[in-house]
């Protein structure tokens, strides 16, 4: 018996600690992490999202061109904890679809403008100065909003209809 108490300590504590690990928030109840690549779509994400989304943009300041932006570890390791990602797309964010594609997570919702309003790679990559374009993109995080989290999909509808109407 003396034998079998240490192996029965570990195999609880084994146990306990697999039932931990699945408690993060990017698969329980917490808000939904999203990355944006830049800071003009992280902040229509943030307003659409509301308390139920936490978003990070990765290039905030004005003066950091995202053509040349030489990302860091740490960048690398906030799109790999993403559950969903917005980038430009067209050439203008090479790095951020570099690391998404170098750490692939199952689930994972990656919005490429470019792709999503069908201008290719080389074309004018200033969609948000298009409000047909931006339109397309409002819409579309909502929709993935919903499908990552269907019991808020009423919750992102109505932050959507306010942003539309009056602002979040």
């Amino acid at each position: 018996m003396r034998r079998l108490a240490p192996l029965l300590l570990l195999g609880a504590l084994l146990v306990c600690a697999a039932g931990c690990a699945g408690s993060t928030a990017k698969g329980g109840d917490g808000p939904l992490e999203v990355v944006a690549a830049e800071n003009f779509w992280g902040s229509i994400a943030a307003q659409l999202g509301g308390s139920k989304v936490h978003v990070t943009s990765v290039v905030t300041s004005p003066a950091t061109d995202p053509h040349d932006y030489e990302p860091t570890a740490a960048d690398g390791r906030l799109l790999a904890g993403a559950r969903m990602a917005i980038v430009n797309g067209i050439g203008y964010d090479p790095w951020a679809g570099k690391l998404l594609a170098s750490n692939p997570v199952s689930g994972r919702i990656v919005l490429d403008v470019g792709d999503l309003v069908g201008i290719p790679a080389g074309g004018n990559p200033h969609r948000w100065y298009s409000p047909p374009s931006v339109q397309q993109v409002i819409d579309a995080i909502a929709g993935d909003y919903s499908k990552l989290d269907p019991k808020n999909a009423a919750y992102f509808r109505a932050r959507k209809r306010a942003f539309e109407t009056k602002g979040a």
